[in-house]
């Protein structure tokens, strides 16, 4: 089978490391291209890597955050309605590709992009459109032409629609063909599995992590001051440890401003996540709304329970004093509280680290991702 893959962004986020992990599984028996924005960033040098043939167009995502304020969110809304029109002239440059490759079918790996169910209707074959983010509820993002409008295109444009969990499957059900969509959920690699059932949980100071790109949707900062608050209560056996791509100097600030440089470490971009994840006792997932919940997911592989905040994917994942705990997003107060359960009973985090490992170990592989995909693809072609 030849798949044309159509990636987003360039960037190494959730949605590029999940597009690598299926392509890890399939290019061995499969041919794999992939057609990125621009020639430079972690993801083709990824692809690269893997001797994937790479294809350079510059498409306009027809899903935007907001400008400074409502005028200019107007003017920048505007000026995509023009600019989008060049993702039919890049679908028409790819026409050559998909006929001398014998393109069987176009996968495009995000909502925020149409260039891909463009160019599928122009060769006439089969679509697969990947929904990995809510939009508006994770990104801030509104759509560039009306909600109705951009779910009517995804409709028509596509044979089949992948939803990566219950929660975006929920938001589109009403908008898309119940016999197109469908739920797959993400696959994670088996490098992230780690059983410390048998290891010894450090005993004095615990570790917490929170991982995943620097932004304010991602909710670092609620973490930093739910450390604070336990610190202030007078637990002070803690360390938080940041790890992800982006800037941070609002956070930076804040440590600073509130003398937690003995209780929180920012790393930056950390390559090597499952060896820092085996030094962890815990980590935090305070995003606004997940999507699915990949860094949840590399967490409970990695045998460490998660406090996650009770939107999007994520309630999906966590099962609420099982293999960790769920609290209400943007409430600090009871962030701090789950925390401080767990200084308070570290013998809970070897139980719900177990039952965090036994739950995602088995179900959310790489290779259950891949062969739940290439089911629909196969039902594509027949």
């Amino acid at each position: 089978m030849n798949i044309l893959f159509f990636a987003n962004e360039s960037r190494l986020g959730g949605a590029n490391l999940s597009l690598l992990g299926l392509i890890d599984e399939l290019r061995e028996h499969h041919k794999i291209l992939v057609v990125v924005p621009i020639k430079k960033g972690y993801m083709v040098d990824e692809l690269q890597r893997r001797g994937i043939p790479v294809y350079y167009r510059h498409s306009f995502w027809w899903m935007l955050a907001p400008a400074g304020n409502l005028a200019l969110t107007v003017l920048k809304k505007t000026a995509y309605k023009v600019l989008c029109l060049n993702n039919y002239l890049c679908a028409l440059s790819l026409l050559g590709v998909v006929k001398k490759q014998k393109i069987d079918i176009i996968h495009t790996n995000s909502s925020v992009l149409n260039t891909g169910g463009i160019l599928a209707s122009m060769a006439g074959i089969p679509h697969v459109w990947h929904l990995r983010e809510f939009g508006q509820e994770d990104f801030g993002f509104f759509p560039v032409w009306k909600y109705d409008k951009l779910c009517g295109f995804i409709n028509t444009h596509s044979d089949s629609v992948i939803a990566i969990s219950q929660a975006i499957s929920e938001k589109f059900q009403h908008k898309i063909s119940s016999q197109k969509l469908e739920i797959v959920y993400n696959g994670v690699g088996e490098e992230n599995v780690y059983d410390k059932s048998h290891a010894d949980r450090r005993e004095g100071k615990l570790s917490f992590l929170i991982g995943g790109r620097i932004s304010r949707e991602k909710g670092q900062e609620d973490a930093v001051k739910a450390v604070k608050l336990a610190v202030q209560r007078g637990y002070g056996n803690l360390h938080l440890t940041i790890a992800g791509p982006g800037r941070a100097d609002y956070l930076e600030e804040l440590i600073e401003r509130e003398h937690l440089g003995e209780y929180v470490t920012l790393l930056g971009m950390v390559k090597d996540m499952p060896s820092l994840r085996k030094k962890m006792d815990v980590e935090l997932v305070c995003s606004v709304c997940e999507g699915f919940g990949r860094v949840t997911i590399e967490a409970m592989m990695s045998s460490n329970p998660v406090i996650g905040s009770d939107t999007g994917g994520t309630p999906e994942l966590i099962q609420d004093g099982v293999n960790g705990y769920l609290y209400r997003q943007g409430n600090i107060q009871e962030l701090a509280d789950k925390i401080i359960g767990l200084l308070e009973h570290p013998e809970e985090i070897g139980r719900m680290g177990r039952n965090a490992y036994l739950f995602a170990a088995g179900r959310f592989t790489r290779k259950k991702n891949a062969e739940k995909i290439l089911e629909v693809y196969e039902k594509l072609i027949r």
